[in-house]
This record gives C-alpha cells, structure tokens and sequence, in this order.
C-alpha cells in the first residue's frame, strides 16, 4: 500500500466518524427541551470535565455517560446530589420549599432542602393540579402560588420502566414517592 492510499483511507474513515457523530441527534432533539434541560443540569453539578458535554446539543446518551461519570466521583460524598444515590438505601425524605416544577409530557418538581442541596424529581402521578400552561406548545411551568412553599418530600430511585418519556426503560431516575404542603 502507498502513502497516498493510506492516507486516502484515513480521511475517508475520518470523515466517516465525523459525518455519523454530526448526524446523531441532539438531546434536545430527541427527548424535547425540558427533559434535555433537566439532564443538561444535572451533568453540570457534578461533571468535573473543564469543557463538560453538558449540551442540550449533544446527545442524551453523551450527558447521561457524563451524569454517570460524574456520580461516580461522588460515591462516598455525602453531598452528593440525590439522582447520584443509586442504591444508597432506603428513599430519600426531606423538608423544603418548593422551587419550581413543570416539563413537557413528564412533570418534575424542584425542591431546595434547608442545607441548600436541591432534590429534581418527577411527580409519577404524585403532583396535583399544580401547574399553568406557559402558552408555548404542550409546555407547563408550577404554579406561582404554590412556589416557595414548605413541603415534605419523599423520594427514590428507580428504574423508568417507560414511565418517563425519552429517557430509556433501564434508566435510573428520581420518583417523588410522596409530597405534603406543610406549615
């Protein structure tokens, strides 16, 4: 084989692998804005890469890889956000206020415990009739009356078993267990 062949081959493998990793659909692209959105900030609390792929433009497959990447430096941290807690045990129960909330198909709340730490998790039939149309499609924002309130929360990991649209079956996300407004 020449130099010229070889080389020939190498741009036309080269090329191959960047035509097939432009063509693979972004996050956004595949699971809608607020899902993508949700995954893309959870990547960025715990990736420590300094140019992280936690882009809504990248592939969910691309942010997930991070998200796990990332958990995995926080196995023995205390701190560790709560969709890093696979397997840590018994769900997880907290007081705290009521941030924010909504999504496209899938609704999620977010709720900030007193120590700061926030807890993103998706109702699964445990939000009420919380939240308002934002006029933009099929999008929902929580209610502004119900922001900023007291709740006692209390959630798990478990798999998706294709409650939650867009991540996979096996997926591993956070469920609200059980939600009460208290004084």
């Amino acid at each position: 084989m020449t130099i010229k062949s070889v080389l020939m081959l190498f741009f036309l493998v080269l090329f191959t692998a960047f035509k097939a990793e432009a063509a693979e659909k972004s996050c956004r692209d595949d699971i809608g804005d607020a899902s993508a959105r949700l995954l893309v900030r959870q990547c960025i609390q715990v990736s420590p890469a300094t140019r992280p792929p936690c882009n809504a433009s990248n592939s969910c497959e691309m942010i997930r890889d991070e998200i796990k990447r990332g958990c995995s430096f926080l196995v023995e941290d205390s701190e560790a956000p709560s969709f890093c807690n696979v397997g840590r045990g018994n769900p997880e129960a907290a007081v705290g206020i009521l941030l924010d909330g909504g999504g496209m198909d899938d609704m999620s709340l977010t709720v900030q415990k007193s120590d700061g730490r926030k807890i993103v998790a998706y109702c699964d039939g445990h939000c009420g009739d919380w939240f308002q149309s934002t006029g933009e499609s099929d999008v929902v924002t929580l209610k502004k009356s119900l922001r900023n309130r007291k709740v006692s929360i209390k959630v798990a990991k478990e798999r998706n078993k294709d409650r939650i649209a867009g991540p996979g079956s096996d997926d591993v996300l956070l469920f609200i267990k059980d939600l009460q407004f208290v004084r």
